[in-house]
């Protein structure tokens, strides 16, 4: 097992960050991404939507307590490299990725884990679009003419050949993309891939995954999940940034488990959400054969570089529960 620093991951503020890792012991585990201390603002009252009737005192007293401590554990983790930097593992066991990342709550990139699935050299537009043909399928369309196109996911379901639809995303942008809501409804269309893709037995007790198509410009907006998922980043590349739940109140968290802020590299929302601008985050790049471990509760925005195929689980080996009971409303 080796496990060594995330050289792409960066904090929204400059930080002080930790020497080069390069020669270091390969037993050692390293970070070279820091993360900058919690804003010391801090925004009294409920950052979901408003209540019915005005806080009391004693919740808004409560409500700053939670935030103080949210300040303080975030600025005591930035202490340590170790503590707060985003890590890459290579060889990770699952023991491993139990005890260090799954069970702490803690984001990981992992390695190699992917090595030898014909998927990563096969899976190319004009591939894809003769291995499965003029199948119909299930897609998220007309997302360019909608805001609120991830929240109200049901109106944007569209049908169209499998060929059609790669002929989409060829184009590139964000209006057509095949997404993890689709995938009951192309599962048997999209069953002959499957030969395509190797097995992650040291995580996962179910190889099924949920996969996504989209073109260069697909853009996921800022949200997070109600399971823990791994993202296994098959062609193409994607950008994402991940930033800990610690930072909630200040990401104008409304709308179920999506921000209104949408995008954090926009200056334009920076401007109406001017509290976004403090949080740290960590922005890396993903290329085929990576996986990344995203904890329930992490917000993360993604958008594809270029045509980009991916997948994600949720079949961990471990309990990995939470939606049943999200207090959505």
């Amino acid at each position: 097992m080796r496990r060594h620093e995330q050289a792409s991951a960066v904090a929204s503020r400059p930080v002080r960050r930790p020497g080069d890792a390069d020669g270091a012991s390969p037993d050692r585990l390293q970070s070279r991404a820091g993360v900058a201390p919690g804003c010391a603002r801090r925004q009294a009252g409920c950052p979901h939507a408003p209540l019915s009737s005005p806080p009391s005192d004693e919740h808004r007293l409560a409500l700053r307590r939670r935030d103080w401590l949210a300040d303080v554990q975030e600025a005591q983790r930035a202490l340590s490299p170790y503590a707060s930097g985003l890590l890459t593992a290579e060889n990770l066991s699952g023991e491993e990725f139990l005890h260090s990342f799954y069970a702490p709550g803690r984001p990981v990139l992992i390695k190699g884990a992917m090595t030898g699935w014909p998927a990563l050299e096969r899976w190319t537009p004009d591939y894809l679009a003769d291995r499965i043909g003029d199948a119909q399928i299930e897609y998220q369309g007309g997302r360019s003419s909608a805001a609120d196109y991830e929240l109200k996911k049901e109106r944007h379901r569209k049908l169209a050949t499998f060929r059609h639809f790669i002929d989409l995303v060829r184009a590139g942008g964000n209006d057509a993309y095949l997404t993890a809501s689709n995938s009951t409804t192309n599962a048997p269309a999209l069953a002959p891939l499957d030969e395509d893709l190797g097995h992650l037995d040291p995580y996962l007790r179910q190889p099924q995954g949920m996969l996504w198509i989209g073109g260069a410009g697909a853009f996921t907006p800022l949200h997070f999940d109600l399971t823990n998922n791994l993202l296994a980043q098959v062609t193409g590349t994607k950008r994402l940034i991940l930033i800990p739940p610690s930072q909630t109140r200040r990401l104008a968290h409304r709308g179920h488990v999506f921000s209104d802020v949408r995008d954090v590299t926009d200056e334009a929302q920076l401007k109406r959400f001017p509290q976004a601008r403090d949080v740290p985050r960590y922005e890396l790049q993903l290329t085929p054969g990576d996986l990344l471990f995203i904890p329930i509760g992490w917000w993360h925005q993604v958008r594809s570089e270029s045509f980009s195929t991916m997948l994600t689980y949720t079949s961990f080996h471990w309990p990995n529960a939470g939606h049943e009971n999200y207090p959505a409303g």
